[in-house]
């Protein structure tokens, strides 16, 4: 393998070394064994550029409908928006596509794909990139896609106002980028389930509030870190001797009562929004709201070689601050109405108590339903929850 790592267009960095070229690699072909280190690949290529963000997804396809992303340095708000919102709108991949520029392994930066005063005037970059501190990009076809195989890109970027991204740091990532085709190439073929729970899994770790995954049995068969920072403070919610969620003992029967009433009925997704209140232990009155819902889509979600049944979510009722309405029409092109619908659901609130509070008919808040799941491009109200509530404020 060649280790000069430009062409004669410039000079090799100084710290673009033998060493550091063997260490990348490295990494890259451990994350094609550990999935969940994706997301840490990124983050080193993306400095290794000296770029302050980077993304390793799939370009047309939302990770809502298998598509693949690992951000390093965008949170997820920002992702959710790109995700549901702007997809259609990048105008970046689309120049690739349209000019015939995605083959595999091709190393394009800014006006190689769109030239300035074209991108500065798009509705992207004025309501998108320009929000998230985005203007220049360095973009890589690791994968053009083939059967079987989603077109897979990675892509770093800088502000407008800092410099493009040079010769030289094109011709570094040129090098790198057959590696990582290699890498998620074998895992496509292989196990694309493994690879899709780790987008998943990268997913639920940037949500600032918990996410307890639980098999058929309701055993816990994954925590999020927002989860596990709640279990490891013992203060009232647990995993047991079983795998399972339990409550603090004097409340144990009422709590387990609670998760055997919710089935795995789709027919049923007032469920979901029963909130079941642990009291946290301390001198301040403090709880977990904890909601619970089936996952009964037959795109769920596996981990581990188990289906996930059910979800839980953990949220602080004190620290939550759901998303103005105004945002979320601008965002999914809500209603007024819809916009209502979907911050009472996201908050708790049940079909019903959602009906009474905007005083409407239950069937209305129904029908809201349906249009809030077509134009967020969801298809399930646990789903709905977690975009609306990545758009605000929700901890633990």
């Amino acid at each position: 393998m060649s280790t000069t790592f430009c062409s004669d267009r410039a000079e090799p960095s100084s710290r673009r070394t033998t060493a550091e070229f063997s260490r990348l690699i490295h990494l890259i072909y451990e994350a094609a064994l550990q999935p969940a280190h994706w997301c840490l690949v990124v983050e080193q290529l993306a400095l290794s550029v000296s770029a302050n963000k980077g993304l390793l997804f799939t370009p047309y396809l939302g990770p809502q409908h298998g598509g693949l992303l690992f951000p390093w340095n965008l949170s997820e708000a920002d992702l959710q928006l790109w995700a549901t919102r702007y997809i259609e709108h990048d105008i970046w991949s689309a120049a690739a596509r349209d000019r015939g520029l995605w083959i595999d392994g091709a190393v394009y930066a800014d006006e190689d794909l769109v030239p300035r005063e074209v991108l500065e005037q798009s509705l992207y970059f004025r309501e998108y990139l320009c929000q998230v501190g985005i203007g220049r990009t360095c973009a890589c076809s690791v994968l053009a896609g083939a059967p079987g195989v989603l077109a897979t890109a990675f892509s770093v970027y800088r502000p407008l106002e800092d410099p493009p991204f040079s010769y030289e740091e094109q011709d570094w990532l040129r090098l790198l980028i057959p590696h990582l085709a290699r890498a998620l190439g074998v895992m496509h073929r292989l196990d694309t389930a493994k690879l899709r729970a780790a987008t998943l899994l990268s997913t639920l770790d940037r949500l600032a509030f918990g996410v307890v995954l639980l098999n058929q049995r309701k055993e816990v068969i994954h925590l999020n870190e927002a989860a596990r920072t709640v279990m490891e403070r013992d203060d009232g919610l647990a995993v047991n001797t079983q795998g399972k969620l339990q409550a603090p003992l004097k409340h144990a029967s009422r709590f387990q009562q609670w998760m055997d009433d919710i089935q795995l009925n789709q027919h049923h997704p007032a469920h979901f929004s029963d909130r079941y209140m642990v009291v946290r232990s301390g001198s301040s009155p403090c709880c977990y709201a904890l909601q619970c819902a089936p996952l009964t889509a037959p795109d769920g979600w596996t981990l581990h070689g188990e289906d996930a049944c059910y979800v839980v979510f953990i949220t602080d009722p004190e620290a939550i601050t759901l998303p103005d309405l105004d945002r979320l029409r601008a965002i999914y092109g809500f209603t007024d109405a819809q916009a209502k619908v979907a911050c009472a659901l996201a908050g708790g609130g049940s079909y019903k108590s959602t009906a009474r509070q905007l005083g409407i008919a239950e069937d209305t808040v129904r029908s809201h339903v349906k249009e809030v799941y077509a134009k967020a491009r969801v298809n399930r109200l646990p789903d709905l929850v977690r975009a609306v509530l990545s758009l605000g404020q929700a901890n633990v």
